[in-house]
């Protein structure tokens, strides 16, 4: 039995815009948080405790005029890794 275990969890963002962006991204907070829980139960049931949260993080850019423009980054998942209980 491994001492530690990391998992991904990605691909948690939705297209979200407006009529001057339509390429906005953003996290499924939601989702990830009920996705991080069920693997944290589960592990947990193999003798695993949570060790850390690593956030997968993009970095995005829109421009929105010729005049300028604005970038952000958004939440894509995480890692999570376990350690198994002595």
């Amino acid at each position: 039995m491994k001492k530690y275990i990391s998992i991904e969890i990605d691909n948690q963002v939705e297209s979200n815009g407006n009529d001057y962006n339509k390429g906005f991204r953003r996290c499924k907070a939601n989702d990830l948080a009920k996705l991080i829980d069920e693997k944290a139960n589960e592990y947990d049931e193999k003798g695993y405790d949570l060790f850390s949260i690593t956030p997968i993080i993009q970095g995005q850019h829109v421009v929105v005029s010729n005049d300028g423009g604005w970038a952000n980054s958004v939440t894509e998942g995480v890692i999570l890794t376990f350690k198994r209980r002595d």
